[in-house]
């Protein structure tokens, strides 16, 4: 049985000022609908998502799909509860794209040299480009995979500002589906959410697939960001580059 998200909030609550990964959502009434049962676990049927709909089903394992698909319906339940919509205050689409390939990197299909995030960065955009997009969508979903473990760039006020809409809203879903807490989704909704795409270990597996990477190849988890953290948090013994160690190896000798 698929645990209650309502009870995981509730044990969460002691680590909401930590890992609290939502601010300035306000919740707002849900309009009355006369939609189909579970129409809002539907997804964009655009070519495009259909495309990457496609691949996500055959390159990420199941655990890493159906986090994929569940960030996507985090957080346009999210837009929703803070009264922005689909087509009218952010394209659906790139939210969908951002959130279905924002972990590509932890694909065969994508893994390179580069920590996760550029790999799957990198790949998103190739994705669009060979199917001829070339406008700022490219930059909007590249810039909000690259960001996307990367809290304090999305909570900056100029960012939000200046940034477009998708990367926030994307962002917020990807968050809500690793962590749960402060999270604007309500329970009942979060559940069904569970029960049509079950977590299969969660942000657990996730975090098991970054330090596997990194194990088979130190290049992944360079020091200072969050899989070189990971790494160094689940395996102390091995070495670790300190920034100490980086300015003693400054050509100014200072």
């Amino acid at each position: 049985m698929t645990p209650s998200f309502s009870r995981r909030t509730a044990l969460g609550t002691g680590l909401a000022a930590g890992a609290g990964m939502l601010t300035g959502l306000v919740p707002a009434a849900p309009a009355a609908s006369h939609a189909a049962p579970d129409a809002d676990l539907s997804f964009p049927s655009t070519r495009l998502a259909r495309e990457a709909a496609r691949l996500i089903d055959e390159a990420q394992e199941a655990y890493l799909h159906n986090h994929s698909l569940r960030s996507f319906l985090f957080a346009r339940e999210a837009a929703a509860r803070a009264g922005r919509r689909p087509g009218r205050d952010y394209d659906e689409e790139v939210v969908f794209l951002i959130c279905a390939l924002h972990d590509m990197g932890l694909t065969a299909r994508a893994n390179s040299d580069q920590r996760f995030e550029l790999d799957g960065a990198d790949f998103a955009a190739r994705f669009l480009e060979e199917r001829g997009v070339t406008d700022r969508r490219v930059d909007t979903v590249w810039d909000a995979i690259a960001m996307h473990t990367t809290r304090s760039f999305r909570d900056s006020p100029v960012f939000q500002r200046r940034r477009p809409p998708e990367i926030g809203i994307a962002q917020t879903g990807i968050s809500i589906d690793l962590m749960g807490v402060n999270s604007p989704v309500p329970p009942e909704y979060a559940d069904r959410v569970h029960r049509r795409h079950p977590r299969l270990g969660g942000a657990r597996a996730v975090t098991d697939a970054i330090v596997a990477q990194a194990l088979a190849n130190p290049r992944k988890a360079p020091a200072a960001t969050l899989p070189g953290e990971i790494l160094h948090q689940r395996h102390p013994e091995l070495p670790y580059l300190t920034w100490d160690m980086l300015l003693d190896s400054n050509a100014w000798g200072d």
